[in-house]
């Protein structure tokens, strides 16, 4: 009589029970979080300390404040703006802490998208300086092709943003150990070595969507994470599509969809931007910024998540030898109106060739079919027939499960037959690209002035029969030279395209459009306002510009000199100073600098400090300077 083993072997070891896995299946989620640091007086007298905090929850779409406190010792003065905190002291202490007491919750929703937004889609002129790349997130000739050949013939948008996260996903190494180290590399090193951060993964998904003209941006805050059970820094993207920002998580592998455990602190250009400053005035001082701690936990977990699709597990093979490599086919259905991506986990299985995870995007009402290949121990009891439990999970909580029977006693089946049954039924979604013409496609400078004229050249080669060409709406005859002259008035900085179609078939040549706005190089959050004659302290200030400038040179009076070579966008800057230096109670800034064509730019600024307690003899002196100024 054959003996009957049923088996249930799990690919995903379930957690401790004290401890959750995800709250992918939660509706909603409040969470306390601290975000705290400190700064030690290690000599000196304090006139006057500050700092400037931006990196802690904030009001977004589906993510609301509860409850948000600044607590500080010694008590400090608070004020809060939109993006930023700032605690200000004026007593001498050996130790300063700070911290911002939030109490956040965050909705399980997804953002629908229920009709087909053709790619490439025309961008708004809000968000178009999220289509440009910048220092870290950079468009390289690498980038741009390996872009192209992911996005093939591809003419929904959607299905764009999920081919090149999946890519980015499935190709670059990451651990999730890494969650609080931060990003230092740019996207076209991640590409190069195969491996990053989270960060810096998020960093080339970025790239790879805005060299295709896809607006993305750089999202960063806290995650829950099965890597400890606990919260930590995290960065993300959104992807905008028909006027909405989507959540796309590279190192989840959630595209368009993010769990209620991912806590926004900033929306950004890019990432590494600075979250923490701070300014010192006193005698003698000598101040040290202590480590930015970040506590997060759960207070109360509500309700479960919606349901978006539906699944069936159906193995093509049953009954089968020790050995076996068995084919298994999941339909995934989407029932609602609206596109819905999913990651699939194959949790229950007794092995299992390649990674247990896959994702698929549906359109939707759409069902698609995802394969897998599990093996079958070798070596088993030939006295029992084997049951094993195969399971399949959603990020959104579906399961679905069946069983799988094998024996020493049935017939094997290898791996090259069980690929055949998968070929036989893959059905195969890239659509056609027009390979048989090549185009390349350049403007004649790098950057414009918004009154100049630029001339925009392609060069197109192969069967150029029949085939147009289009700059956005002026379309000509295919040839192997075609040039457009553009007017920039107008103009902002984004990322065009030409398209060369023929016969249904399309393919795109992508540049950037680089305008050069006045830089307006300035200073802003000077600090001190105030200080003692006989104070030493911190000036800090932010060196801020509207688009990038070089070869700076800063001229401080009565400090000295400092310079850059480059600056995109903001610099925060310090340099200790003196009451006595700035006894006649100015800080005048002299800036020289040209932007990336060259261009010389010269601009002065002159800010004002209270100080305190000058002696008669200076106050004399300053008023007899003047008199021969």
């Amino acid at each position: 009589m054959k003996r009957v083993l049923i088996l249930f072997i799990l690919l995903l070891l379930p957690s401790a029970y004290a401890e959750v896995d995800n709250y992918n299946n939660v509706s909603i989620l409040t969470t306390h979080v601290v975000v705290a640091s400190s700064l030690e007086r290690t000599s000196g007298t304090v006139s006057q300390i500050s700092t400037i905090l931006n990196f802690f929850p904030k009001e977004y779409d589906y993510q609301s404040l509860l409850s948000q406190n600044f607590p500080s010792s010694p008590d400090a003065e608070i004020e809060q703006k939109e993006d930023e905190v700032s605690f200000v002291w004026q007593q001498t202490s050996s130790l300063y802490t700070f911290s911002i007491d939030s109490t956040v919750q965050t909705e399980n929703n997804f953002v629908e998208i229920s009709e087909k937004i053709p790619y490439p889609a025309l961008i708004s002129e809000e968000v178009q300086v999220y289509t440009i790349p910048t220092d870290i997130i950079d468009i390289t000739p690498d980038i741009d092709s390996l872009a192209e050949d992911i996005v093939g013939g591809e003419d929904d948008l959607y299905k764009v943003v999920f081919l090149l996260a999946n890519w980015t996903q499935v190709n670059i190494a990451y651990n999730l150990s890494t969650l609080n180290v931060e990003a230092n590399e740019k996207s076209s090193y991640v590409l190069e070595h195969k491996e990053g951060v989270c960060d810096e993964l998020t960093n080339l998904f970025i790239s790879l969507a805005r060299s295709r003209g896809i607006p993305a941006r750089f999202v960063s805050g806290i995650v829950y994470s099965n890597q400890g059970y606990t919260f930590g820094a995290h960065g993300w993207a959104e992807v905008y599509i028909d006027g909405k920002w989507i959540p796309v998580d590279v190192t989840f592998g959630t595209f368009g969809w993010v769990d209620p455990s991912h806590i926004k602190f900033k929306e950004e250009l890019g990432s590494n931007s600075a979250s923490l400053f701070y300014s010192a005035t006193g005698n003698g001082l000598d101040v040290a910024l202590g480590k930015m701690s970040i506590d997060a936990e759960i207070i109360r977990a509500q309700g479960v998540g919606q349901k978006y699709v539906s699944l069936e597990v159906l193995p093509l093979e049953d009954h089968v030898g020790q050995g076996s490599y068995v084919p298994i086919q999941i339909l995934v259905s989407n029932n609602n109106s609206f596109y819905v991506p999913v990651k699939l986990s194959l949790s229950k299985a007794p092995g299992i060739v390649g990674a247990n995870t896959k994702s698929v995007l549906l359109a939707p009402g759409e069902e698609k079919s995802v394969f897998w290949i599990l093996s079958v121990p070798e070596n088993i009891n030939p006295l029992y027939e084997y049951v094993s439990l195969i399971e399949v999970q959603s990020m959104y909580g579906e399961v679905a499960e069946t069983n799988l029977t094998y024996s020493a006693h049935y017939p094997p089946i290898s791996e090259e037959d069980a690929e055949l049954d998968i070929a036989n039924l893959i059905v195969d979604e890239n659509k056609d690209y027009l390979n048989e013409v090549s185009l390349s496609c350049s403007l004649d400078k790098e950057s414009y002035y918004q009154n100049d004229t630029a001339t925009l050249s392609c060069s197109l080669d192969g069967d150029l029969e029949d085939a147009e060409v289009c700059f956005k709406e002026d379309c000509s005859s295919a040839a192997s030279q075609l040039v457009w002259i553009l007017d920039l008035e107008g103009q902002n900085s984004e990322r065009l395209f030409v398209r060369a179609e023929k016969g249904g078939k399309a393919r795109y040549s992508y540049f950037n459009l680089a305008i050069l706005k006045n830089p307006n190089l300035r200073i802003e959050n000077f600090e001190p306002q105030s200080m003692n004659f006989t104070d030493s302290a911190t000036l800090a200030f932010d060196l801020v510009t509207d688009s990038p400038v070089q070869n700076i040179s800063i001229h401080i009076d009565p400090l000295g000199n400092f310079a850059l070579s480059s600056l995109e966008v903001k610099e925060h800057i310090t340099s200790p100073i003196e009451g006595k230096d700035v006894y006649k109670e100015e800080v005048t800034f002299t800036l020289d600098y040209t932007d990336i064509l060259g261009t010389p730019y010269h601009t002065e600024y002159t800010e004002s400090i209270s100080v305190e307690n000058i002696p008669w003899y200076y106050q004399i002196l300053s008023l007899v300077l003047s008199l021969f100024h």
